[in-house]
């Protein structure tokens, strides 16, 4: 029986994610979603075309599945969508920190079968970096006004600051990075995980990261070696720019998540994938949430050094 994996991003902002996954495990990176069956679908973006995705499942009969890659913090309004939920409930959900993936258990009954993190591209080139501070995010008032007292105390310094989204697609994000020294990473919400699609994005593009403490200590404690974390910004910014260690690079990075997270992830979508093609066999399909049980999900102790958590698009 035919079988194939595709990659599919439901928002611009993963399309870079997306790339690097297909390419590096040869799955077919979905431009035209046109589902088949037998075909296994791995989701970014999930959040933004829950109706949609639904909708075509449903219309298919289960002939096809879903990986749904959660990106979303607890505090998201799309874990208010009822869509949403309904295609977690349905179908396999992976994410990529300890406090979602409780959280979902909790209070869903979503059971999250693995961990993933966020692969960007090597920016290679080595361009003059013009700023030397940038952050780019939503808006709210928290960060206006913590960047507003960060230029006042760094009056020497050149910020670039984008409150408004105007780095939407991956080649306008990486150019702005590869003209920064440094990015800064601040929450949105309280109570966050570590929002480590910036700073993957941001190691990526060559810059060095300060960031606040995260609730997640595990994913802080693996991160400390690539970010200067601080209780707040402005300590981060001077202990960086007088830190005579360098910080690991993207490259080691990517090694150690590559270690850490994929072997498990990459175990998870075999087991989807097998049990897909025995259901095709017995002409037996059914909802997809029964589709890995003999499977492990993912265990927070065994694994909470591997939290590489953010809500995208934050």
């Amino acid at each position: 029986i035919y079988m194939s994996i595709k990659v599919i991003s439901g928002h611009s902002v993963f399309n870079e994610n997306a790339v690097v996954l297909s390419q590096k495990n040869k799955w077919t990176l979905e431009k035209d979603f046109n589902p088949q069956a037998n075909d296994l679908y791995i989701v970014f973006g999930a959040h933004e075309l829950s109706h949609q995705l639904l909708e075509i499942q449903y219309r298919k009969n289960n002939s096809f599945g879903y990986v749904i890659l959660n990106s979303e913090q607890i505090h998201s309004q799309f874990f208010k969508n009822k869509y949403y939920i309904k295609l977690m409930k349905n179908n396999v959900v992976c994410d990529y920190n300890t406090l979602t993936c409780d959280y979902l258990r909790q209070n869903f009954e979503i059971k999250v079968f693995s961990y993933y993190h966020f692969e960007f591209m090597k920016f290679d080139e080595e361009p003059q970096r013009i700023y030397d501070v940038c952050f780019i995010g939503s808006k709210n008032q928290h960060r206006e006004e913590t960047l507003n007292k960060l230029q006042d105390q760094l009056p020497n310094l050149k910020f670039y600051i984008d409150l408004d989204w105007k780095h939407g697609s991956s080649e306008s994000l990486t150019k702005i990075l590869s003209q920064s020294k440094v990015v800064l990473n601040m929450p949105f919400y309280e109570d966050n995980a570590l929002e480590t699609h910036r700073i993957n994005k941001a190691l990526a593009c060559g810059c060095q990261v300060v960031s606040t403490f995260s609730k997640d200590k595990d994913a802080d404690d693996f991160y400390k070696d690539y970010v200067y974390f601080a209780d707040d910004l402005y300590n981060g910014i001077m202990s960086q720019q007088e830190s005579q260690t360098p910080k690991k690079s993207y490259e080691e990075l990517v090694k150690s998540l590559n270690q850490k997270v994929s072997p498990h992830f990459l175990f998870v979508i075999d087991q989807v994938h097998k049990k897909l093609i025995s259901l095709s066999n017995a002409n037996d399909v059914l909802p997809q949430n029964t589709i890995i049980q003999e499977s492990t999900p993912a265990n927070s102790d065994e694994e909470s050094s591997q939290n590489t958590s953010d809500e995208v698009g934050k």
